[in-house]
């Protein structure tokens, strides 16, 4: 019960729960805000972003809604609310101009899941920075590996079989690529923490 108690009085808790609901609300408006490389070249913009937070169908959410919770779950007492906004708003544009500009034969995406792979990387850097060892490594370890293992030999038949479209390795390349930045970012603040000297800004990361 108090496992309970502290879940639902978690901040990133709640965070999640709003982020579900968006992720929810956003796939009843898939076709209109996917991204779609020629709307966006006919001035369509936001589809760099937006296309991040639907799913080309329902299988597919559900697996990346299920990722975000076991995320959660991991990193309820390290990641904090603020960094998972940030981490999210960073990765959002660093994975859409990526696909945009290094992956022109992408002429259409779906998924939150190069967001996610950055979001797993950055909560492994925070449990390593808050001493919790053995979960930010083992995560590290086995992102990064199997972000690199996609990018080798291709991603799995049968995850492409499921979510209905091929799944976009580069997009998890891109969202890795993102969290290394910001894992640079999350150690200066926590080097700075050490000695005092960290503006009132960026207390609480």
């Amino acid at each position: 019960m108090s496992l309970l108690n502290t879940i639902f009085k978690n901040k990133l808790f709640i965070t999640l729960l709003f982020l579900t609901i968006i992720l929810i609300i956003c796939q009843y408006f898939q076709k209109d805000i996917y991204f779609n490389r020629n709307d966006i070249n006919h001035g369509q913009w936001w589809k760099l972003f937006s296309g991040h937070f639907t799913h080309s169908n329902y299988p597919h959410l559900l697996l990346n809604l299920a990722g975000l919770w076991i995320l959660g779950l991991l990193f309820i007492d390290t990641f904090t609310t603020k960094t998972f906004i940030l981490s999210n708003v960073f990765l959002t544009i660093m994975v859409g101009y990526g696909l945009f500009y290094f992956s022109p034969e992408l002429s259409a995406y779906y998924g939150y899941s190069g967001v996610l792979y950055g979001l797993y990387l950055v909560g492994a850097v925070s449990a390593i920075l808050k001493k919790d060892f053995f979960t930010g490594y083992c995560v590290a370890i086995l992102i990064c590996g199997k972000t690199l293992w996609d990018a080798i030999f291709g991603g799995s038949q049968a995850s492409a079989d499921l979510i209905g479209v091929p799944v976009a390795n580069d997009a998890h390349l891109y969202g890795v690529i993102g969290a290394i930045a910001l894992s640079v970012f999350l150690y200066v603040i926590w080097y700075l923490s050490l000695k005092k000297d960290t503006p009132p800004l960026f207390k609480g990361f």
